[in-house]
């Protein structure tokens, strides 16, 4: 029983590395954030959150809300796999249009057009990738991938508020990861949706499905004999106490 745990234990830190974290938590997303009423929700704009998400000929909305004055963080980075080396989408913010002014007066915006319609109260502004292709490259110790490094927003002050980012891509369909905020807070985090969960849903995402089925094997694997095990333990027990 105590050698089947230390195996776990093993398997759990080869796979999940979790003394190497320095990552991002993970925000699972249905992909139904295609309109602002459906926006993915980001509880803390501070703590880093990351977002996978594919545009198909839509755009992805996600919001938080701003408590008090307090700068801003986001950038945008494309999993570098074949065929999305050139795959920059267009990333804005949205909120009141005294809460852009502010903003827009500590960066430098693009004229991208949007493609989607704004309430009366609202105004946007919009961030493009200008550098070179594929883009700098990244890398994740958690889940051992590489990412193309594309736009990167840093904003001083923002005022508080409702805020919406948008992500899309008039021209061409890609995955992404959005990136919010730069405290690294895992205290509250839940140990299987931020680690486990995270590490599987990041294998998906990136295509590699062999290391996942064969993560699911093992790990099912060691389940099973810690399953047994405690049914061996138990068994004895019981006889013990027959006796």
């Amino acid at each position: 029983m105590k050698k089947t745990f230390l195996i776990f234990l093993g398997i759990i830190f080869l796979f999940f590395n979790i003394d190497t974290v320095s990552a991002h938590q993970l925000i699972f997303s249905d992909g139904m954030n295609t309109n602002i009423d459906n926006s993915l929700y980001i509880p803390d704009p501070q703590i880093s959150w990351a977002m996978y998400g594919e545009v198909e000929n839509n755009v992805l909305f996600y919001k938080f809300v701003a408590e008090q004055k307090e700068p801003f963080y986001a950038s945008v980075v494309i999993p570098a796999l074949d065929g999305l080396e050139e795959f920059h989408p267009s990333l804005a913010i949205i909120s009141e249009r005294q809460n852009i002014g502010l903003i827009s007066l500590q960066s430098v915006e693009n004229n991208t057009d949007l493609p989607f319609e704004l309430a009366e109260k609202f105004n946007a502004i919009v961030f493009d990738y200008d550098s070179e292709f594929p883009g700098r490259v990244s890398y994740e110790p958690f889940t051992q991938v590489n990412y193309w490094e594309r736009q990167e927003i840093r904003i001083d002050s923002i005022n508080p508020g409702t805020y919406y980012l948008a992500v899309f891509d008039t021209s061409e369909n890609g995955k992404f990861t959005l990136a919010v905020g730069e405290i690294e807070d895992f205290r509250n985090a839940n140990f299987f949706d931020s680690f486990i969960r995270a590490w599987f849903e990041t294998k998906i995402f990136f295509e590699d499905y062999l290391t996942a089925f064969v993560s699911i094997l093992i790990t099912i694997a060691i389940f099973s004999g810690i399953g047994y095990g405690i049914f061996r333990a138990g068994r004895r027990i019981i006889r013990k106490s027959q006796r």
